[in-house]
């Protein structure tokens, strides 16, 4: 039997799964051993009386039946969980309405958790609490807090206890990580693009973005024709409502090698580098030449302006140790990511999955079936993290397609908004369209050229 709802993206679970509650005794025990400070506008507690005040107050008489009792939680299924009015509310009923409202989504947390357990235990590998506390200080320092005001912030606005946080976010980080840790390899090609997107030149431009091939050719003509418009036509008609406003102006510069890479290859290509054969220094890219448009996904169409270029850094080098070591750890820990990403995905697609409360059943590599409908189901993909650190923005709380391990969200390209990156598919690389020096019109089916004023 095939699965009847094999549309579910798992893979936003990646982040919000939960997998060992082993790990939180410790860490909520931790938690809890942690002095407590008063709160931000919390009264200051009375300042302890004199000598002389003490000895002369009488002592308040105590009370021996005013003692504190510790109240059991019912556990018995008929267990009554609250009486309205000599109305029982039963335990089971509170089980039976949390199911129905929030079971589908625990249960997919459980069912998560148990594949992420069995691939450990496969493995013969295991997360300590000792090395999820250390990871929570770890965490902590990295925001510039202590490991107190770091919890009682998620406690506090976020509703994320100790424990929970554990569990659910610390746990899978480290999870994932041992199982990926001896699959991921960096190249010297590796170290060189790292290098060149952390201290090489950067690009300053406009974009205009627009969700037609054939909207982005016309646009292009008219920019060919008034080089001058970019501005007013960027704000009329892009769709990048981050850039827009500004007359298409990107926050930050584009570097080398950035996230959608076949973008930012083109960008550089056309507006930095040139076409290497030409040696004209006449037809060299500098500041006011526009792109062709660029294909950045399905039906997303781009043409950068070049508004200037940063220089690269200069008096560094990849021989020096300290700059190899940085470079490598940074590029390490992306790989890693997208990694652990691709190792939960394997994992899921090899279990075997019975789940009665939605009535579905997924057959352990099930895509391998003969009679496996591949139309019947939608793809979750894992986007690379090519350029972001592990530090990137804060934690999440929740899953989601461009959630990684941990909760830290993958990076914004350096060539659009945040808004952009929900908007791309499936990138596709853009061959440059260029004849010594010369324009040549984009063509439909690659869709990039180099234009200029």
């Amino acid at each position: 039997m095939i699965a009847k709802d094999r549309g579910r993206k798992r893979l936003g679970y990646v982040l919000g799964f939960a997998v060992a509650g082993l790990a939180a005794g410790g860490t909520e025990s931790m938690a809890q051993s942690q002095p407590r400070r008063p709160l931000l506008g919390s009264k200051p507690a009375a300042s302890a009386p004199k000598a002389d005040e003490k000895a002369q107050a009488p002592e308040a008489p105590v009370d021996p039946n005013n003692k504190l009792t510790l109240t059991a939680i019912p556990v018995n299924p008929t267990d009554p969980i609250a009486i309205v009015n000599d109305q029982v509310i039963s335990r089971q009923q509170l089980a039976d309405e949390c199911v129905a409202r929030e079971g589908k989504k625990v249960l997919e947390t459980l069912i998560n958790r148990a594949i992420v357990d069995q691939a450990l235990k496969g493995q013969k590998k295991e997360v300590t609490a000792a090395e999820i506390d250390a990871e929570i200080s770890n965490v902590a320092h990295r925001f510039g807090i202590s490991r107190e005001a770091w919890l009682r912030t998620l406690d506090k606005e976020r509703n994320i206890s100790p424990a929970q946080y554990a569990r659910d976010l610390i746990y899978p980080t480290l999870a994932l990580r041992k199982l990926s840790e001896a699959k991921v390899q960096v190249t010297d090609k590796d170290l060189r693009d790292a290098f060149e997107s952390q201290y090489g030149d950067k690009l300053r431009c406009r974009m205009i973005m627009v969700d037609k091939l054939g909207k982005a050719q016309a646009i292009w003509e008219e920019l060919r024709k008034n080089p001058a418009g970019f501005e007013k036509i960027a704000q009329e008609q892009s769709m990048d409502s981050g850039s827009r406003s500004l007359g298409g102006l990107l926050a930050q510069p584009i570097t080398r090698h950035a996230y959608p890479q076949t973008l930012s290859d083109a960008a550089f290509q056309q507006l930095v580098d040139g076409d290497p054969a030409d040696r004209d220094p006449n037809h060299k890219p500098k500041d006011g030449d526009f792109t062709g448009p660029i294909q950045m996904a399905e039906s997303t169409w781009v043409i950068f302006r070049r508004e200037g270029v940063i220089p690269a850094v200069e008096g560094v080098s990849l021989k020096d140790e300290r700059i190899r070591k940085n470079t490598y750890d940074m590029i390490y820990e992306v790989k890693l990511k997208e990694t652990m990403g691709l190792v939960f995905q394997a994992l899921i697609k090899a279990a075997a999955i019975d789940n009665k409360l939605i009535g579905s059943i997924k057959l352990a590599n099930e895509e391998q079936d003969p009679d496996f409908n591949t139309a019947d189901r939608s793809t979750a993909t894992v986007r690379p993290n090519a350029a972001g650190t592990a530090d990137d923005k804060a934690v999440r709380t929740s899953g989601g397609d461009d959630a990684v391990p941990g909760g830290l969200r993958l990076p914004a390209p350096a060539a659009a908004s945040k808004e952009t990156v929900q908007q791309m598919e499936r990138i596709q690389k853009t061959p440059l369209h260029t004849s010594n020096g010369k324009v040549v019109a984009p063509q439909p089916a690659t869709g990039a050229g180099t234009g200029s004023n």
